[in-house]
């Protein structure tokens, strides 16, 4: 009696991942469902060209598909839409905060272990202490920052109204300057350009820690909130460019080409994933300072064994270098010809 074999063809799977603001991207598994998460982590990986570590999330149907952290492989299924979240790396932002020490605060001879584990860290906390300095990029889930003690209690006491009557509070102008004014700090640690997606989600976070704010006719309960952020930022912004915040005097109108001078046109900001994207220069440094610094570069690049003082170099002229290609707009060929004309000088 002859025995039949029926192969069984694996489905492929199609996903669509999330892996940023405005960036959806569909993925086919020719060999169906990994094995388990790790797998799939690995695969995406390697097909988008992800470095940074982060976990998944998965619209569950439990809750009207709202985004759950993916904890087993199969809670997804063929055709299914997953959120890429990224992990905060904060051993991987130490050492490069280590990079950022000033030479002159090091020991040149190096010789002694504990000078090279003590002074570049306290070296860093002063190097790392500018307020245009920021440490991360814009969080998954905003955090309403504290507000002054008065404020506090006119929202606890207000809080406590609407839980029992569902009465909203009667804002007052100074006390909503006074929250305006701390989400836009809060904000700023961030981003100087918060994107329409970013300034609602400040609204939302904000009438949901504090329900007795929620704006009554509107669809969401905080659009006005958005709107006067908005407006806020952009005063904000304002008064840094007095102040001579290289991240926003980039785009003032006297920097931008004559063509160009509107304050809608050539708007320079950072991209997804950039942080520090124009970073003011290092304390006590200046535009001739750092000139000179980068001009020792080229001669300490040409030393063997000199990595340590390469790196520190090209962190303390980084702003000088990033400014210069954010305003001049030089070519590739430009740029390239130049540091080959500087190294024929030396």
């Amino acid at each position: 009696m002859g025995v039949m074999f029926v192969s069984i063809m694996t489905q492929p799977m199609i996903l669509r991942v999330i892996l940023g603001e405005d960036d959806a991207r569909k993925i086919v598994l020719p060999a169906g469902r990994p094995d388990s998460i790790e797998e799939l982590i690995k695969t995406l990986k390697q097909n988008f060209g992800l470095d940074q570590d982060f976990r998944l999330q998965y619209q569950d149907a439990d809750f009207g598909m709202e985004f759950i952290n993916l904890s087993a492989i199969a809670e997804i299924d063929n055709k299914a839409t997953l959120k890429v979240v990224y992990l905060h790396n904060s051993s991987a932002e130490e050492s490069i905060t280590l990079q950022l020490v000033p030479l002159e605060h090091l020991d040149a001879s190096f010789s002694s272990v504990e000078t090279e584990n003590t002074e570049p860290a306290s070296s860093a906390s002063s190097a790392s202490s500018s307020p245009s300095a920021r440490q991360r990029s814009w969080p998954s889930v905003f955090s309403i920052p504290q507000f002054n003690y008065e404020s506090e209690l006119q929202l606890e006491k207000a809080d406590a109204e609407y839980s029992a009557r569902g009465s909203h509070l009667s804002l007052q102008p100074k006390l909503k300057s006074h929250i305006l004014e701390r989400l836009s700090e809060e904000i700023l640690k961030f981003k100087a350009y918060p994107t329409d997606n970013d300034l609602n989600e400040v609204a939302e976070a904000l009438v949901k820690k504090h329900p007795c704010l929620r704006e009554q006719g509107s669809f969401n309960g905080c659009y006005g909130w958005k709107i006067s952020l908005k407006y806020k930022m952009a005063n904000f912004r304002s008064k840094l460019r007095g102040l001579g915040c290289s991240e926003v005097t980039i785009n003032s109108l006297k920097n931008k080409n004559q063509d160009k001078r509107s304050a809608a046109l050539n708007v320079k900001k950072p991209r997804r994933a950039e942080v520090n994207y124009c970073p003011q220069h290092p304390k006590g440094e200046t535009t001739e300072s750092l000139e000179k610094e980068r001009v020792a570069l080229l001669s300490e690049n040409k030393k063997r064994n000199n990595d340590f003082v390469v790196t520190l170099k090209m962190e303390n002229t980084f702003s000088y270098r990033r400014q210069e290609i954010l305003e001049g707009e030089p070519l590739v060929t430009d740029v390239k010809s130049s540091s080959v004309q500087c190294e024929r000088d030396q």
